[in-house]
């Protein structure tokens, strides 16, 4: 139970070095952009959404380094090839992230979800979203939602622990599942 309960926290750290960099690491390099940037729904793909200026972006282990603040190992632990991230703004002012990791293969994103340092301790599956999905319920004040899918491990979290908010982030793991196809 320790352990889990470390996991999570150490998780739940790497998202808040995340949000807590997202608006002093932006990448901006001449190198071509991460393919997971080119998933992301765009303004009014999800009715009411609108993208922020900024995206968080990593396309080797030191911008993942960057952006994690040394948190990177456990994704580099499966197969780390690149990662984007974007907010959005919604109806009702609530705010959403996206994370995208583009993993490799199927085996190293599953890897990463199944990782007991990424997996939440109370979650609940959810079916026809990607190859594996779930929905993180450990939070107080918001929903996260995960899946795997090819070779990307996506994570969505809404700041809104309603069921309005919760079909707004699966609304959003939709549509990049069906982007990444």
């Amino acid at each position: 139970m320790k352990t889990a309960v470390r996991a999570l926290l150490i998780f739940w750290f790497s998202v808040l070095l995340l949000g807590l960099a997202w608006g002093e690491q932006v990448s901006e390099g001449p190198e071509k952009p991460p393919l997971a940037m080119t998933l992301f729904p765009g303004d009014d793909d999800i009715p009411g959404w609108k993208r922020s200026e900024k995206i968080l972006r990593a396309s080797n282990d030191e911008e993942l380094y960057k952006v994690f603040n040394g948190g990177a190992e456990l994704y580099q632990k499966h197969g780390f090839q690149s990662f984007a991230g974007q907010s959005y703004r919604g109806p009702k002012g609530w705010e959403l992230e996206v994370y995208i990791f583009d993993q490799e293969t199927f085996q190293k994103a599953q890897g990463l979800y199944d990782d007991p340092y990424a997996k939440p301790s109370r979650s609940k599956e959810i079916a026809n979203l990607g190859e594996k999905a779930r929905i993180d319920m450990t939070p107080l004040f918001c929903y996260g939602v995960d899946f795997v899918q090819k070779g990307f491990f996506v994570r969505v979290v809404i700041q809104d622990k309603t069921e309005e908010g919760l079909n707004a982030a699966i609304s959003f793991a939709r549509h990049i599942a069906h982007c990444i196809g």
